[in-house]
């Protein structure tokens, strides 16, 4: 479990941070490029053990335990191909064009993860 906590700890402190970015007026394309690139990362490690935890307690777990767990799987999968549409519609290119447009959109998608992430730490860490 302290490797969850670390990966969530770790993008909500980046979900922050790209805040904080949306708040000036131009965009900092450099910062913007790592902190995307990481947060990218980040978020696929996290959902990578997330898949791992939530196989293990599918077979570990009493059958009335498990609706919860698939639920997470499920939600899981949708976050990351909201993720994915989301950097694939607002390239650099795209943001440099539209600063305010990524902005609003931006904090929408950090609203989702930050959900995502709530919804994991429910879910799974009575079970960790």
């Amino acid at each position: 479990m302290p490797e969850l906590q670390t990966l969530h700890e770790q993008l909500l402190e980046m979900l922050d941070e790209l805040d904080t970015l949306c708040e000036r007026p131009a965009p900092d394309e450099a910062a913007l490029a790592g902190l995307r690139y990481r947060l990218t990362r980040t978020s696929g490690a996290r959902r990578k053990l997330i898949e791992k935890l939530c196989l293990e307690l599918q077979t570990t777990l009493p059958e009335v335990e498990i609706g919860p767990i698939r639920a997470l799987r499920e939600s899981n999968v949708a976050a990351m191909t909201s993720s994915s549409d989301h950097i694939g519609t607002w390239s650099l290119r795209e943001i440099m064009k539209d600063w305010p447009g990524y902005c609003h959109a931006s904090r929408q998608i950090q609203r989702s993860m930050r959900d995502q992430i709530e919804l994991e730490k429910t879910t799974l860490y009575s079970h960790l």
